[in-house]
């Protein structure tokens, strides 16, 4: 009966270890995903799709003759840049450690990097900035008063934007104003905004958009 249960129990063990060696490997490339995601999107990126990266017939990351790769989890992922616009492409290298925890940065190589298409609309974030900016422009040029310069519909509804970007600016602290004035006449929620002035705040963010502007691109 003995030699009988030996065998069975051998058969036993070595199941269950290979249920915790395929436990482990499945949870290591769970973390390994939520490290990804979390890299890119600290870094200022939008992820349209994130995928396992098995194998690329042009090897993206240098060698490591002295490290076991069988650590690392590769990823391929295709990304729009929150901050400038464009979709890229990268590939991700991220190490792990037996429990999935992170060894170290993940490595980056660049498939396809973002570049802005002129044909395609920037994102939301992009143009709210540039729309506060030109208004801290215009309040450093000495525009106190701001009105719609038309009524037609889309002209009230940019001016009416306008205004919610100038309230926006003023709980930041970077200008102040009056309470705007409300639209009576028109459908339109604003009929102007004045008072407009730029404060130090304000005009440390403008210097620091400008410089950020004239910096050259790597």
């Amino acid at each position: 009966m003995q030699s009988f249960d030996m065998p069975v129990q051998t058969s036993w063990l070595v199941i269950a270890a290979g249920a915790i060696s395929v436990g482990v490997w499945l949870w290591r490339r769970h973390r390994a995903r939520e490290i990804a995601e979390r890299w890119l999107v600290q870094n200022g990126y939008r992820v349209q799709s994130l995928r396992f990266s098995y194998f690329d017939m042009q090897p993206r990351f240098r060698m490591t003759p002295f490290r076991n790769n069988d650590w690392a989890v590769d990823f391929r992922a295709e990304v729009d840049d929150a901050k400038l616009g464009g979709t890229g492409v990268v590939r991700l290298r991220v190490w792990t450690d037996w429990l999935g925890m992170l060894d170290r940065e993940p490595e980056v190589s660049w498939v396809r990097m973002p570049v802005e298409d002129h044909g395609v609309p920037k994102p939301a974030e992009i143009q709210w900035a540039d729309a506060q900016l030109d208004i801290l422009r215009r309040a450093a040029a000495g525009e106190r008063t701001f009105r719609p310069t038309a009524n037609d519909p889309e002209v009230r509804r940019e001016f009416d934007e306008t205004v919610e970007h100038i309230l926006a600016l003023q709980r930041r602290g970077l200008v102040t104003c009056s309470s705007p004035i409300a639209e009576l006449k028109v459908d339109a929620q604003y009929a102007a905004i004045v008072n407009v002035e730029l404060t130090e705040d304000g005009g440390r963010a403008l210097e620091r958009a400008d410089r950020a502007d004239a910096s050259p691109q790597l």
